[in-house]
Parts: C-alpha cells; sequence; structure tokens
C-alpha cells in the first residue's frame, strides 16, 4: 500500500492506493471464508445428541421390562399344572427381553451419536410397539375367556364358593393391558426421537462437507 501527501494552499490531500490481490488469493481467501463459515454453523449444532429423552426413555423400558419377566417367572411356577393363555405364550418374557434390549439402546444412544446404533434402536422399539399390541390382545382374550366360562359356584353352596380367582384373573390381566399401553406409546416417543436424532446428524455431516 503506497502513499502520497499533496498540499495546496490550507488543505493537506493523502492519497493512498491499494493493490489488488491476486484472483488466486482472492479465490482462496473466499474458500477460507466459507469453509470457516461453514465450521461455525457446524459448531452451533450439537455434537452429540445431548437429549435426556433417550436415556429417561430407555430406563423406563428397563424397568416394564424387569417387571415383566418377573411376574412371568412368578405365574409360570404358580401356574404350573393350568397355565393360562398368557402363561403358554410366553408374551411376558418376549416383551420383556424386548424391553431390556431396546431400553439399553437408547441409553446407549444417548451417550454416542452412531448412525447404525440408531437404526438399530429404531427397529428395536418398532418390535416393541407390535408386541405391545400382541399383548394387548392377549390379555384381552384371556380375559374374555374367563368372562364366558360358567357359573363356577353352580351346584356349589355359597358359603363354599370363591370367586377370588375370577378377580384375580380380571384385576391381572387389566393392569397388564395398562402396562402394554404404556409400553406402546414410550415405543413410539421412542421413535420420533430417534428419527429426530437421525435427522440432525444428517444434517451436521451435510454442514461439515
Amino acid at each position: 500500500m503506497a502513499s502520497a501527501v499533496t498540499e495546496c494552499g490550507n488543505v493537506r490531500i493523502i492519497t493512498q492506493v491499494i493493490q489488488q490481490k491476486a484472483p488466486q488469493v482472492a479465490e482462496g481467501m473466499s474458500e477460507l471464508e466459507s469453509t470457516s463459515t461453514s465450521s461455525q454453523l457446524a459448531s452451533t449444532q450439537p455434537k452429540n445428541f445431548k437429549n435426556t429423552l433417550p436415556k429417561a426413555l430407555g430406563v423406563v423400558q428397563i424397568v416394564l421390562g424387569a417387571t415383566q419377566i418377573s411376574f412371568g417367572i412368578a405365574l409360570t411356577v404358580a401356574q404350573e399344572d393350568f397355565k393360562k393363555l398368557t402363561v403358554s405364550s410366553g408374551v411376558y418374557f418376549w416383551i420383556g427381553i424386548l424391553l431390556l434390549l431396546s431400553g439399553a439402546l437408547l441409553v446407549e444412544m444417548e451417550k454416542r451419536d452412531n448412525a447404525l446404533l440408531e437404526k438399530i434402536c429404531l427397529l428395536a422399539n418398532l418390535l416393541v410397539g407390535v408386541a405391545s399390541v400382541v399383548a394387548v390382545i392377549l390379555h384381552g382374550t384371556e380375559i374374555g375367556k374367563e368372562t364366558l366360562k360358567a357359573d363356577r359356584c353352580a351346584g356349589i353352596d355359597e358359603y363354599y364358593c370363591s370367586d377370588s380367582g375370577e378377580v384375580l384373573v380380571y384385576g391381572l390381566n387389566s393392569v397388564f393391558i395398562i402396562l402394554s399401553l404404556l409400553e406402546l406409546a414410550i415405543s413410539l416417543t421412542a421413535v420420533v426421537v430417534t428419527l429426530k436424532s437421525t435427522k440432525e446428524q444428517s444434517y451436521r455431516q451435510m454442514l461439515s462437507r
């Protein structure tokens, strides 16, 4: 940069000449600014999916899975001679195992940003949703079968007759229908969260290019 001073009476004129940058330098500076802008945009995005919602959903699923398996073991032992439909189908065990798997994946997804892990987690939660619907059908069928049975007190003195078994069937299956609906709602929420995480990861990859 060159400068020249010219005086004209009481007026002083300062002239500065700025040299134009070479085209290659200007192009390099433009690319550098573009890269810097992209990096700045990428840095504003969360590096990892730090939302605590996946971890919370995963913990709830693990608790529900452990509950299902525990009740499955207890009912299998209690109904050793005459097993009900839900015990015979093993619904407590396979839905419990799916819940434990899906919950563990959700907890791990909160820690790591991995596309394959998110796809597996999405698939696991879809399976949990389907299993929850099947469980509702099985428990509802068992209640229906108990309702269609003939009066258990027919020909028996009312003093010696007890309907505690029927009440237990109704109550137990009703509780598990509610739990299955809760598991369905949690799995659908987890699917939405996983899809959102996948879209955010794709967006960050586009910015980093």
